[in-house]
């Protein structure tokens, strides 16, 4: 498992490979960009959003860090014969959680694929990058959700099997959370 391999000195692999890192200014950026991209009816749920997340970005912050895929989503993998699994589209790789990648790979699917996803990665990930936060997870989800809140320019329709409400996951998880 990648998070296991590059967790021991997640710096220096990180400093090697030049990769982006999920730094305070990181998170920060995501929320501020989805508030600059959000429709009017859209911005008094996310300006409440806003005005909570500092705590969101120190609960990240406090997660162990390792080298992630960044987009772990079920597009960008591949699976060939034998069951050997290729992560493509490296270009957001960085030091951060590695829940991120779980978060995202569980995107989109029911509550017990997701449960069975959780089960398989929480067992395989050694001690010492597991997060003591029980909400960690839905941090994770949570910051997914801002960030293509971010991404997406105004006006921007992503193809109809990308589709998802963004905005009300990352206020339900907000909510969820008790932010």
């Amino acid at each position: 498992m990648i998070h296991s391999r590059f967790a021991d000195d997640v710096e220096r692999h990180a400093a090697d490979a030049r990769l982006l890192r999920h730094e305070r200014a990181y998170y920060r950026r995501w929320i501020e960009q989805a508030l600059d991209h959000a429709r009017p009816e859209a911005r008094s749920g996310l300006e409440w959003l806003a005005s909570r997340y500092d705590a969101v970005v120190e609960r990240l912050l406090a997660l162990p860090a390792t080298v992630v895929h960044g987009e772990f989503y079920a597009s960008n993998v591949l699976v060939a014969g034998g069951g050997r699994v290729a992560p493509v589209d490296w270009e957001v790789a960085a030091a951060g959680p590695g829940l991120i990648d779980l978060a995202a790979l569980t995107t989109g699917w029911g509550a017990s694929e997701r449960a069975a996803m959780e089960r398989v990665y929480t067992a395989a990930v050694p001690t010492e990058i597991a997060p003591a936060d029980p909400e960690a997870l839905d941090l994770c989800r949570l910051h997914l959700a801002v960030q293509w809140l971010g991404w997406a320019p105004p006006g921007w329709d992503p193809p109809a099997d990308h589709r998802r409400d963004w905005r009300g996951e990352a206020l339900g998880i907000a909510e969820e959370l008790r932010l």
